[in-house]
């Protein structure tokens, strides 16, 4: 049980405005507006039909660490299918549905796309996982949702990257989280993109601070393939200390693919829908 609650939280993490007027923005060019700045990033957005990669994946909980090396496909628009060597462990993601084996445990789960809803709190959709995997943010933004330039600083560090940052609140269920998007000034892709839950008044007494930081999706470095940019490292943290770090190893795209997905006889189904 304890493989099928790692696996279900890589498949979690893999998913997972203020009105201001219109301003310049100081940065790299001068006189780029935040409309422009929108358009740049809806124009640099991934054209692919398929694409597949080889990838380490370590999960970090309580100070220790698993990793796995796995294939992973996508159809762009589609699926996404993820398997480790040999087919061991397999899973399949799409529009609708979330489907995995374990070939050593003999068991499977099958269930609807809304699971993953019911387990975050919040509306998800697959179009989400899919610009999550690739350096987009997963929600729309307009130039209204400009926030400010992160650091005007020409120098750089890995923890402080020159970003123009866009703000947006989204009322999930019952729920009230912001979203703050790191836009990198030279590719126009993510340097990050974190989730908070805002809290009311009470709960900020009793917690002693305005926000509680849900989850944040890092990209760490990215690669140019036909002359597009794809990120080459993915690391996901949630409050709870757990992470997720994605290391690309070698990408291809809009080859021909295979993507074979059956559930063998005899395994035990999982409800995890209960």
């Amino acid at each position: 049980m304890k493989n099928i609650k790692y696996i279900l939280f890589i498949i979690v993490l893999l998913f997972t405005s203020c009105a201001l007027k219109k301003e310049y923005v100081i940065g790299d060019s001068k006189g780029i507006t935040a409309k422009k700045i929108v358009k740049t990033i809806e124009q640099n957005q991934n054209k692919f039909t398929s694409l597949q990669a080889r990838a380490r994946i370590d999960y970090s909980s309580n100070n220790k660490i698993k990793t796995n090396t796995v294939t992973i496909r996508v159809l762009a628009g589609e699926k996404v299918w993820i398997s480790a060597p040999l087919g061991a462990i397999r899973s399949l993601i799409t529009k609708d549905s979330i489907k995995y084996y374990n070939k050593l445990e003999r068991n499977y789960i099958k269930t609807d796309f809304s699971y993953i809803e019911d387990l975050l709190g919040l509306n998800v959709t697959y179009d989400m996982l899919e610009k999550l995997l690739f350096g987009q943010p997963v929600l729309e933004l307009g130039s209204r949702d400009f926030e400010k330039k992160l650091n005007k600083e020409n120098n750089q560090t890995p923890n402080k990257l020159r970003s123009y940052i866009f703000k947006k609140a989204v009322n999930f269920d019952d729920n009230q989280f912001i979203g703050l998007f790191y836009i990198n000034p030279y590719n126009f892709k993510l340097n990050s993109q974190k989730f908070f839950e805002e809290l009311d008044s009470i709960k900020v007494a009793d917690r002693m601070h305005k926000n509680s930081q849900t989850f944040s999706i890092n990209y760490k470095n990215y690669t140019t393939i036909n002359k597009e940019v794809y990120p080459k490292r993915i690391l996901f943290l949630d409050s709870n200390n757990k992470s997720i770090n994605i290391d690309m190893k070698s990408v291809a795209i809009n080859k021909k693919l295979n993507i074979p997905f059956k559930i063998p006889r005899g395994y035990n189904q999982i409800n995890v829908d209960q």
